[in-house]
């Protein structure tokens, strides 16, 4: 390779990828050729904003554009990089097939990796870090947060962002603190609207693939109801005459056959956004795409519009609605008392509480102090009432010793401990004692909104005058991620203020709570 081209690869990142990157041993399409088949790759390659932000359908190259960065990097300068996957196993599986591969199939990479081994023998060439010409890369999962917090770099890169462990995310960024170049990379397919990806994209300038039609000249972005057109047969799935299709003229397109650009959304944003779906990608399979739009299941319209569109997207029943508080409205007023009653109570900088019968809501309202939630015991006295035990753990347990026997603090502990013993396999959604409670936060929180969306539980009709109430019951939105040993495990995820809607999950609780704490022992039979 002649030396001054190799010169160009610390300026040039693209052209280290080119020089030296394959996929499955064939050179990568980087959009940069006169024959290319994905044009939209080029600016992609050649920019290094310091943030960028990714949000993409499935099979696009934004992975092997991220991963690329991060061992160029390490390979032309002093730096290092932290990668960063949902799990750990699914970063071994990551790094075995979409990095060491490539790296046995370039004479340079190959002879980069074999002088790291000279100079650190196996410490150069492990699944979780590996060693270039310079620098390290850090690979790892995000649930092993104590992996993450480790270490200090100078490029983060974070791919699935939405399936990641959340609470590992806030960490990615703060490797960056004691570098100079700082630079971020975030990528993911989406699963619902304002959470994850589809948040940080909307803080970029929001670029998007627009492409001119080769028949009338009107410049589109590709749109799947717009821009697809196939005959499906609903008995037999069968699908023909599949194209893609100009929005105005009806002329059908080659997308990288056409001219096109980057156009930007909101250019006003200083980060760097780019949606990619893969309508543009030449192997593209529309008739699969045809089919998935029209199945009635909800996880298949799900990975429709999440990975193969690249948008996001609310199963139908994954969150409680507007139409759902609708239709729970009914004939009367709040606030309203009655005889049995039980309360819920989040806690933060303020007190949410929420007061419910059998089968309505009698109150909902937030106070600043623990001595607000005594008077407003005082004053329903309901048969028992919930608080969230956190943070505020001795205040809470104040005020339920205070009303023994009807008072409760509550612990999110999880699945495992509703199980009453070993030989008892039955599920138990709270495992209560004299003081305290513990429940799953999905099973619970299943069981709250399970009720709303239901319509199991009536509305006053002002509820409408209750509207931070109404926002944060449809901030919860249950989606699927892979837990720690990389099982798919449902969860809720917030996309705004929740308060209420733990407030109102807690009063369910309560509801529960008196159920079983009030049942009747079972009469013994004398014989």
């Amino acid at each position: 390779m002649e030396e001054k081209r190799r010169k160009e690869w610390a300026d040039y990142y693209y052209k280290w990828v080119e020089d030296n990157w394959s996929a499955r041993g064939e050179k990568l399409d980087l959009g940069t050729t006169k024959d290319t088949k994905r044009p939209y790759l080029k600016q992609i390659y050649q920019d290094q904003s310091p943030e960028i932000v990714y949000i993409k359908s499935a099979q696009v190259g934004a992975t092997e554009r991220m991963l690329t960065e991060a061992l160029w990097l390490a390979d032309q300068y002093k730096e290092n990089c932290l990668y960063v996957f949902p799990t750990s196993s699914t970063m071994s599986d990551l790094v075995q097939t979409r990095v060491d591969e490539p790296i046995n199939f370039s004479p340079y990479l190959l002879g980069v990796a074999g002088r790291a081994r000279k100079i650190m023998a196996k410490q150069a060439d492990k699944v979780g870090l590996k060693r270039l010409s310079k620098g390290f890369i850090y690979f790892r999962g995000s649930n092993t947060p104590t992996q993450i917090t480790s270490v200090d770099v100078d490029m983060v890169v974070a791919d699935e962002v939405d399936r990641m462990l959340q609470s590992s995310v806030p960490y990615i960024e703060k490797r960056l603190l004691n570098s100079k170049r700082k630079w971020s990379r975030f990528g993911s397919t989406p699963t619902i609207p304002n959470f994850g990806i589809d948040l940080y994209y909307k803080d970029t300038n929001q670029q998007e693939w627009h492409i001119k039609c080769n028949h009338c000249g009107v410049w589109q972005h590709l749109n799947f109801y717009e821009n697809i057109i196939g005959d499906y047969d609903e008995n037999t799935r069968k699908v023909t005459n599949e194209a893609i299709i100009c929005s105005k003229c009806k002329g059908k397109l080659v997308p990288y056959q056409c001219e096109g650009k980057w156009i930007a959304k909101k250019p006003e944003n200083e980060k760097v956004g780019y949606f990619i779906h893969q309508l543009y990608a030449p192997n593209v399979n529309l008739k699969q795409l045809i089919r998935n739009s029209n199945s009635t299941n909800e996880e298949v319209l799900t990975q429709f519009h999440n990975q193969d569109l690249g948008e996001p997207y609310e199963p139908e029943g994954s969150k409680v609605t507007e139409a759902n508080i609708e239709a729970c409205k009914r004939d009367y007023r709040i606030p309203l008392k009655e005889e049995v009653c039980y309360m819920g109570v989040d806690v933060g900088k303020v007190l949410h509480y929420v007061i419910r019968g059998e089968n309505r809501i009698l109150d909902i309202g937030k106070v600043k102090e623990f001595s607000d939630i005594d008077r407003l015991v005082q004053a329903y006295q309901p048969r028992a009432f919930v608080v969230d035990a956190l943070p505020e753990t001795r205040k809470a347990i104040e005020i339920v010793n205070k009303y023994q026997g009807r008072g409760y603090i509550c612990y999110y502990s999880g699945y495992k401990e509703m199980r009453t013993d070993k030989e008892d396999e039955q599920l138990k959604w709270i495992k209560a004692d004299e003081h305290k409670v513990n429940t799953d936060r999905t099973i619970s929180l299943d069981y709250s909104l399970g009720e709303i969306i239901h319509q199991n539980i009536e509305m006053p009709k002002n509820i409408d005058d209750y509207v931070e109430f109404k926002n944060q019951v449809k901030a919860l939105n249950r989606i699927t991620r892979l837990d720690t040993k990389g099982n798919s495990i449902s969860e809720y995820v917030q996309t705004g203020d929740d308060h209420y809607g733990h407030a109102n999950n807690y009063a369910r609780i309560a509801k529960q709570v008196f159920i079983e704490m009030t049942e009747p022992e079972p009469e013994l039979m004398i014989i």
